[in-house]
């Protein structure tokens, strides 16, 4: 999608009239590009409809944040319609001013802070709590008898109350800081939305404002972090930041920057992970061997030294690989779905998925120049291969496919909704055959169709 002078200007602005002089502010065509006369400025109309539909359509859904109920989940969706029609209209743009930019990124965000969150920021909120206790979270489940005293008048909220905590060290240390200052869900959201906001900052400097959209003005990440309170920002920006250091024009130690960050990113949420594992496989393709064993050390090193801390007799039960939940825990899933229509066994051994995901990445780490085409493919392969998917895990995607405008991420934006039918059936976590299709057809379309037009695009 072009981008028009107003997202140049800023850029140039940004970068010096001299030049690029920032990693974030490196050459791109798509925002230098000058613009037609045509496109000189916004389409009044659009513009000023999509900011409303934007607004007022998180207006509607700020109160309706529990979807036991259908009536409040109908109401949620109306919401998300609203939302999502605004969002789908700014796809129209043709260039777009930063306040305008910054505001209808900043409203539904505030509107949305109040809203009852999902119910993981209550996990977040007691692991933060027992950790300034001087207990560890590793090491005692919830509904641990030590810890009986000090259940709060929210404890009840608490997922999986039986089972250790499972988000990596970095994430608990943040979780205790922000336990320590109050416990309150706002304050927590307010946290996710500040890492939030700098990825959009990040995407809006180095590929312009109309291309941010996608991310910023995105109703599944306002509503995954504002509103839901889902603490996966923290892991995106560092892995953001990693991205655009590793494509941006080399410098004497910017592999050690890239490994860094990216092991930030990993000490957050393990998903990161397989990134070590491609940088360390493109230097080996390069012949650089002692590069990458030390691109691996520098991507192990903060998820190590985190970890220290929680390590206790001698052990450091980091996953609770043994729990229901990781061993055969379904939600949402797209293959192994369909695989286990035919092949009834592995609906009770979710590590099966482990080995095609494995050949899945491999193949990425053969075909993959850059940290940006391998986590693009990444999040592809390990959404639709992982037994358990959330509504918060497309939004993993999202500020990769910005210079592309990847139509299955797009797409996936609107119809990954569909999730939130879950919480009103409890105990009966399980989406209907259609909803699974209207979920997950959309992403798997839209993207096969961006890769056919860029190739053909590309040949011609």
């Amino acid at each position: 999608m072009p981008v028009g002078s107003g997202a140049a200007t800023v850029v140039v602005a940004a970068c010096g009239a001299t030049g690029p002089s920032h990693f974030l502010c490196s050459y791109s065509p798509a925002v230098m590009t000058p613009a037609t006369p045509s496109s000189a400025c916004p389409w009044p109309v659009l513009l000023n409809l999509s900011a409303l539909l934007l607004v007022a359509g998180a207006a509607l859904m700020g109160p309706q944040g529990e979807f036991t109920e259908l009536a409040t989940l109908h109401r949620f969706w109306l919401g998300a319609a609203i939302m999502g029609a605004g969002f789908a209209l700014s796809w129209r743009l043709r260039s777009l001013p930063g306040p305008w930019f910054w505001g209808v990124a900043l409203a539904p965000r505030l509107l949305l802070l109040p809203m009852a969150p999902g119910d993981d920021l209550w996990r977040y909120l007691w692991e933060g709590h027992i950790q300034n206790l001087g207990f560890s979270p590793y090491h005692l489940a919830p509904n641990a008898p030590e810890l009986e005293p000090y259940r709060t008048a929210w404890w009840s909220a608490i997922n999986h109350s039986d089972v250790s905590a499972i988000y990596p060290p970095v994430t608990q240390l943040g979780l205790r800081l922000l336990a320590a200052i109050a416990l309150h869900p706002i304050l927590f959201k307010l946290a996710f939305v500040a890492a939030d906001l700098a990825v959009a900052w990040l995407l809006s400097r180095r590929f312009g404002y109309l291309s941010a959209t996608l991310y910023a003005w995105n109703p599944m990440v306002i509503y995954t972090f504002a509103g839901g309170g889902h603490y996966d920002s923290w892991f995106i920006l560092p892995l953001v930041v990693a991205w655009l250091v590793d494509e941006a024009p080399a410098t004497r130690r910017s592999w050690l920057w890239v490994a860094g960050w990216v092991g930030i990113s990993v000490a957050v949420k393990w998903v990161s992970l397989p990134v070590v594992g491609f940088l360390m496989g493109r230097c080996w393709r390069q012949r650089a061997w002692l590069k990458s064993l030390l691109v691996g050390a520098v991507g192990l090193m903060p998820m190590t030294l985190s970890a220290l801390p929680f390590c206790h007799s001698g052990t450091c039960p980091l996953i609770p690989t043994e729990s229901v939940f990781v061993a055969y825990g379904r939600s949402a899933e797209f293959i192994p779905y369909f695989v286990g229509q035919l092949w009834p066994a592995t609906l009770a051994a979710n590590w099966i998925y482990a080995l095609p995901l494995g050949l899945v990445l491999l193949w990425l780490i053969v075909r993959s120049t850059t940290l940006g085409q391998f986590a693009e493919g990444y999040w592809l392969g390990l959404l639709t291969l992982t037994p358990i998917v959330h509504f918060w895990y497309f939004t993993w995607m999202v500020p990769f496919a910005v210079p592309s405008q990847n139509w299955g991420v797009r797409l996936v934006s609107l119809s990954a909704f569909v999730y939130f039918v879950l919480p009103s059936r409890l105990p009966d976590w399980r989406l209907t055959l259609a909803e699974r299709l209207v979920l997950w057809l959309p992403l798997v379309l839209g993207w096969l169709s961006h890769q056919i037009f860029r190739k053909n695009l590309s040949a011609g």
